[in-house]
């Protein structure tokens, strides 16, 4: 955004030495008028000061400001770092010309000036440009009429503000000169591009009135980029209130504005009960902002590479996102798309980038998105996408922070619309830091009454840190039994909520908790089930892990059930077709190979990640990966936040729930899954059937016993194994069958 052109040859600016160039420049012969016209410029001086009362006449003394007001204005638009459009300073400086002809040629009318000749007494040459015309078309008082209509129609137009904020403008000059100072922030909001932002005439009409919302920039550059935080002067949110938003009362927070104003919670309570919410200065606040390198130089470098392989392509919007930069283009008409792909790494080559995704098309666009990873990459906090409207005001249940996108906008998206997630990553890619910031999300919205976490480390080490809260069912699982039996308890406690639902009529948990009332203490609160490392899960017992997930993620979502599953392995063995088809959002970070991506999205583009967060989502709303980059959250942020929560634990007395990670006692009906009664870990009813029947036939196999002791396979290996700790018979030998140690002693 600056109003110097791109310099020929091999000498470039960047989008910030060339703004700041325009605004040297414009003070420097603004400057320079002045010294002119105040006999103060020598030789030079006289002819710029006759040059200026030849063009603009009495004005000249008035035309060399227009210079300082679009300079001023630029300095304010570099320290208040707005979205704005790339029209602005083009939009400054000829709306300026505009202005000032039309003031010449109210001068000439206001000296009676009739030709050229004396127009050095009025508004100059510039100032009969215009004027003759209104004369010979209305009379004097009529051309001074709409002359005074256009001055303020230039000023509407070139500011986009409203008459009462004109008004008030002006009000405050006589009372405090340094407030108006204030107030061109007031007029920069108005110049962002409205597709970029929702609300804004609102937010101009009213600063005093939060900003609602943060949403994609386009055209946007470094100093664009931000996270819009929540105002709260005047704060007047509904959840600040007492109305009730999906049968379950809002948290109700407690706000105060800092000195730099952004949103500060403190000392929230649930309106449930007697429990206080962690407050935000527990999480880091980002300060840094991206760098894309030179935008303008990519979009021509992208049309040129394209033009030698004979395709035709217009530049669109760019989007500068905390990760990538996403330019997009439209294609002529005719372009397969097809060709564009297949140059993936012409084009990486053309901008010397390590990697570069194609997104062809852009859902809900007629545009191609060409990702390019920025110079400079900033943090995304967890803080600043959950201090915002998204996140505090969403009426949606258990919403997660999952990132930001390439334009940068917050993405918050409930548990209850996924209604579970499948995450899949590499070491380092990020997969363990979104898990934490996924929980802390949840424990900033929810008391340990309205929601229960489970959850399942089977790496020991990333979970541990949630040991003490009193969130938690049971304590951190490490074990793969435990974790079993857990799962088995999460089916059971799914089959008694919905013969709860059955008895009341209720179809889920929104209108069963409606029904008995959330002071009740009869009411279902939230569980969510977490497994860090499912594939570890999977190669221990696979058999009975896979049926009760399965279970669980085709049933749970209607009594508030919901499960996340991570793993390093995104493979088939892991990740097989059975979960897949029962869960429908999946988030993945950077994987070795794009049949890994293939596994986990149904499509490739993982593999070309950048890693530490740069993540692709899809979800049953969002069905074309999505590139997001996930919020970044410390040790020692998580620590803080815990040991706030587990100081409120102790004096709410919380225990632990020992049924969780114990066999049951009771079956567990799971299609695929037998044996499930508590008996089943000490030994089983047929196993001495299957003993003599092994020894007498001298055959040892699981389909065997299948067919003698109308058993499923689960429960014939196991038998199996039962026999083989006993000595009867031998290991398994791959393919061969079994040896049998026991015949001879039944002879």
């Amino acid at each position: 955004m600056s109003l110097l052109p791109r310099l020929p040859g091999g000498f470039k600016l960047t989008d910030e030495g060339r703004h700041t160039l325009t605004i040297l420049l414009l003070i420097a012969f603004g400057g320079l008028f002045y010294l002119a016209l105040f006999g103060l410029a020598g030789q030079v001086g006289i002819l710029i000061t006759q040059f200026l009362q030849i063009l603009f006449g009495v004005g000249r003394f008035f035309a060399p400001s227009i210079l300082f007001i679009v300079a001023v204005l630029m300095i304010r638009v570099e320290e208040f770092k707005s979205e704005l459009s790339d029209d602005i300073h083009p939009r400054l400086f000829w709306g300026s010309i505009v202005l000032l002809l039309v003031f010449s040629s109210y001068l000439n009318l206001f000296n009676g000036v009739t030709n050229i000749q004396t127009s050095l007494n009025g508004g100059g040459v510039v100032g009969f440009l215009l004027f003759p015309f209104l004369l010979k078309v209305f009379s004097p008082i009529g051309a001074g009429f709409i002359l005074t209509v256009l001055l303020l129609m230039c000023w509407f137009i070139l500011s986009e503000t409203t008459f009462s904020q004109f008004i008030s403008i002006l009000k405050q000059i006589p009372v405090n000169p340094a407030k108006f100072w204030e107030t061109i922030p007031d007029i920069l909001e108005v110049w962002k591009n409205p597709e970029k932002e929702q609300g804004v005439k609102e937010a101009v009409q009213n600063k005093a009135n939060p900003k609602k919302g943060v949403n994609p920039t386009e055209n946007s550059s470094e100093e664009d980029f931000g996270t819009e935080v929540v105002d709260v002067v005047n704060f007047t949110s509904k959840i600040t209130g007492e109305p009730v938003v999906n049968n379950r009362p809002k948290p109700k927070f407690n706000f105060h504005k800092k000195d730099d104003g952004i949103m500060e919670m403190e000392a929230v309570k649930s309106e449930m009960i007697n429990w206080n919410l962690p407050p935000f200065t527990l999480l880091t606040e980002s300060k840094s902002v991206p760098e894309s390198g030179d935008i303008e130089g990519n979009k021509s470098t992208i049309m040129e590479a394209f033009s030698h392989f004979g395709i035709k392509v217009e530049m669109g919007p760019t989007h500068v996102g905390p990760t990538v930069t996403q330019y997009t283009l439209k294609p002529a008409n005719g372009v397969k798309l097809s060709t564009i792909d297949a140059l993936n790494r012409d084009l990486a080559l053309a901008l010397a980038a390590d990697t570069l995704r194609i997104e062809a098309p852009i859902p809900g666009q007629s545009l191609v998105g060409i990702e390019i990873p920025n110079r400079k990459k900033t943090t995304v906090t967890l803080r600043e996408i959950l201090q915002t409207y998204d996140f505090i005001e969403s009426e949606d249940d258990l919403p997660v922070a999952i990132g930001k996108d390439v334009g940068g906008k917050v993405m918050i998206y409930p548990i209850t619309k996924m209604p579970h997630l499948l995450v899949a990553g590499a070491t380092n890619s990020g997969k363990s830091v979104w898990l934490q910031g996924a929980l802390i999300s949840l424990l900033y919205r929810y008391s340990f009454q309205e929601l229960k976490l489970i959850l399942v480390d089977m790496k020991k080490v990333e979970l541990s840190l949630y040991a003490k809260i009193p969130h938690l069912l049971s304590p951190v699982i490490t074990e793969a039994d435990k974790a079993i039996n857990a799962l088995k308890w999460t089916v059971l406690e799914m089959n008694r909520r919905y013969s709860l639902l059955e008895e009341t009529g209720k179809r889920n948990i929104k209108e069963y908790n409606e029904l008995v009332g959330k002071d009740s203490g009869k009411s279902f609160n939230y569980i969510v089930f977490v497994i860090d490392e499912l594939n570890d899960l999977m190669l221990s017992a696979k058999s009975e892990v896979e049926p009760l997930i399965v279970r669980l993620t085709q049933m749970a979502r209607a009594v508030g059930i919901h499960l996340i599953l991570a793993t390093q392995r995104p493979d088939t063995t892991v990740i097989t077709g059975l979960i897949k088809a029962n869960v429908p959002t999946r988030l993945s970070f950077a994987v070795a190979s794009a049949i890994d991506s293939r596994v986990i999205l149904d499509s490739g583009g993982a593999e070309k990640l950048l890693g530490q967060g740069d993540g692709l989502f899809i979800s049953p709303a969002i069905m074309k990966p999505k590139r997001i980059q996930a919020a970044y959250i410390t040790e020692k942020e998580v620590k803080a936040v815990v040991d706030f929560l587990i100081a409120q634990g102790k004096d709410a007395g919380v225990v632990y729930d020992s049924t969780v990670t114990e066999a049951p006692k009771s079956s567990v009906n799971v299609p695929g899954l037998n044996d499930q009664t508590s008996d089943f870990a000490d030994g089983d009813d047929k196993l001495d059937e299957a003993r003599d029947l092994i020894i007498d036939t001298g055959k040892a196999s699981a389909s065997f016993l299948q067919r003698m002791l109308s058993v499923g396979y689960a429960r014939a290996a196991r038998i199996l194994d039962l026999l083989e700790a006993e000595g009867v018979i031998g290991p398994a030998n791959g393919a061969k069958p079994r040896e049998v140690y026991g015949r001879q002693e039944s002879n």
